[in-house]
């Protein structure tokens, strides 16, 4: 029977206004956990930010800066994760550019020490301590590119090692060398350098290059430089590369025969334009260019992108500009973004920039926007130990109670996790998409979901906790509603061949890479010994084949594909 109780009509409205309100929050809730959004990195920088990238995994940003996140960081800083760190003692003046080159991290830019050795406007960090090795350049470095063993270096210079360059030089094991004759101009800066299509592509200030008019933009296929039509109407500071074509960014308003604000594309044979590009009050740079789930990102010293306000970064889908949730901002009339770089699922942009969105970021900050996919990527693939010949499928990993008896560490028919990245298919191969912790089925099947604005070409990089990381042979087309691709039906679907064959016809993933160095080798030997000699079981890297116990039959994988020189191989 219902309680027929007086209540208060004003209580009522107070409990019906409350609810309302928390419903409210909690959908505003939902859709900022799930929406696009700013977020700032361990404290951020006492100044500007200049450089980004990755190496070992880690972000690494350069610049102006002395301190990161409060600790004191001479112009060079590593996250780890949960917190900046100083590269030792770090260099003595701002870093413009870094790249990983030859398992060494390159920094460059306008100093004249690092760690506390002489260097002249570049050095090398091993992991451990800084290095002269390369030699050094004249004067200040802006740009850092790889081919292959060979670094490039752009900027003010126009000697290297006391050889004569101009503006550009190369490095290898056999010392340092000039590209021909170089890039000359009124002013002949290289401000930027990047690889498309395993050639090499400069920007600047420069009009000329090997002695043929290149109007700031310019070729070199390896023995000789050659122009892009009609070249660009002014400075280039960036370039990238979008959907198969060249992006250059900069400080000019023509690209070619036609109108370009600041960014433009080339396919090769003309060129093209976003929108109707940047704009701005005061400044209308475009400093750093990448590629952040499909779309293009631009940052600069610009405050609208195709009409769109934008404030120093925007994005373009294909077809349109639009913001990044207020983009960034500075109490003066100077501020923006001077580097891009993806790590993991998010976008790093680093500048001159006290906020970004109503976030306070300290000329760092982080990007995160969740997928929006219907794209399926279905893969097979098979991993060295876990495979079983017998019955064609893959043993489940094991993990170990209390008690000392195993058990499936995963439910169904899930064998354990592997990480899945797409990356560009050219020099630096840039990760545009990362999975982590992706279920891997006993019949070696797994599946993830991608944009469809990532449309292109690029190469898939599957990683397991202690197997060799394997790419596909070459870049796979991202098209229509379902992509498969089957690593375990012939060696040459890896990159290299670098694949075992099984007694039964199957490829399988090369096990054993312990310590993840991409190579099999002592250093993995040292640790399944150690805890075989223990007899440690678990659901542990170090046991190879998954069973939960660490014992000879993981030594014999390790042991037989160190001895093999199983190592790591993609582009």
């Amino acid at each position: 029977m219902r309680n027929n109780k007086n209540i208060n009509p004003e209580l009522l409205n107070s409990r019906i206004y409350l609810t309302a309100l928390l419903i409210f929050f909690v959908s505003l809730y939902s859709r900022q956990v799930c929406a696009q959004s700013w977020s700032s990195i361990g404290g951020g920088m006492n100044d500007w930010v200049y450089a980004s990238t990755i190496y070992n995994g880690d972000l690494i940003v350069g610049g102006k800066f002395t301190t990161a996140g409060g600790v004191s960081a001479d112009h060079v800083a590593r996250w780890n994760g949960t917190a900046w760190e100083p590269l030792g003692l770090g260099v003595n003046g701002k870093v413009n550019a870094l790249i990983e080159y030859n398992g060494n991290l390159v920094a460059a830019g306008e100093f004249t020490s690092a760690g506390g050795l002489d260097a002249n406007f570049i050095a090398q960090w091993d992991g451990t301590s800084w290095n002269d090795e390369l030699g050094g350049v004249g004067s200040t470095v802006t740009s850092l590119a790889v081919i292959g063993s060979d670094l490039f270096v752009g900027g003010y210079f126009t000697e290297a090692d006391n050889i004569p360059v101009n503006y550009i030089a190369k490095r290898n094991d056999a010392g340092w060398s000039a590209l021909g004759s170089g890039v000359v101009g009124v002013e002949g800066q290289v401000m930027a350098l990047t690889v498309h299509n395993g050639e090499l592509y400069a920007g600047g200030f420069f009009t000329s290059a090997g002695g043929i008019v290149a109007n700031h933009i310019a070729k070199w296929n390896g023995t000789s430089w050659s122009a892009l039509g009609n070249g660009i109407g002014g400075i280039v500071y960036t370039l990238a590369e979008y959907n198969g074509n060249l992006v250059a960014g900069g400080l000019f308003l023509s690209a070619g025969t036609i109108s370009a604000n600041h960014i433009a594309s080339w396919d090769g044979s003309s060129w093209s334009t976003f929108g109707s590009g940047m704009a701005g009050t005061f400044y209308q740079y475009v400093f750093a260019l990448a590629v952040y789930n499909g779309n293009l990102v631009a940052g600069g010293y610009f405050t609208s992108s195709g009409g769109v306000s934008t404030n120093g970064i925007a994005q373009w889908n294909g077809t349109d500009w639009s913001g990044m949730n207020g983009g960034l901002f500075y109490p003066g009339n100077v501020y923006g973004t001077h580097t891009l770089c993806n790590y993991g699922p998010d976008l790093i942009a680093g500048g001159l920039f006290y906020s970004a969105g109503t976030t306070a970021a300290n000329n760092i900050a982080v990007w995160n926007e969740p997928v929006n996919s219907n794209r399926t990527l279905n893969l097979t693939a098979l991993v060295e130990g876990f495979y079983n010949t017998e019955t064609g499928f893959m043993n489940q990993a094991q993990n170990i109670d209390i008690d000392g008896i195993p058990y499936n560490n995963f439910p169904g028919s899930i064998v354990d996790t592997l990480n899945v990245i797409l990356a560009t298919p050219d020099s630096p191969w840039n990760y545009v998409l990362q999975e982590n912790g992706v279920n891997l089925n006993t019949d070696g099947s797994l599946s993830i979901a991608i944009p469809l604005s990532l449309n292109g070409s690029y190469y898939i990089v599957i990683k397991h906790r202690n197997s060799i990381e394997t790419w596909s042979a070459e870049p796979v087309l991202m098209s229509g509603g379902v992509v498969n691709y089957d690593f375990t039906d012939s060696a040459s679907k890896a990159y290299g061949n670098n694949m075992l064959l099984t007694t039964d016809g199957r490829y399988v993933i090369y096990g054993g890479d312990v310590f993840r160095d991409d190579a099999v080798d002592t250093g993995d030997m040292t640790p399944v010994d150690n805890d075989g000699s223990a007899y440690t079981a678990g659901y542990l890297t170090t046991d190879v084949n998954g069973d939960g116990i660490v014992d000879s039959a993981d030594m014999t994988t390790v042991d037989n594909n160190s001895g093999n020189f199983v190592g790591a191989m993609h582009p």
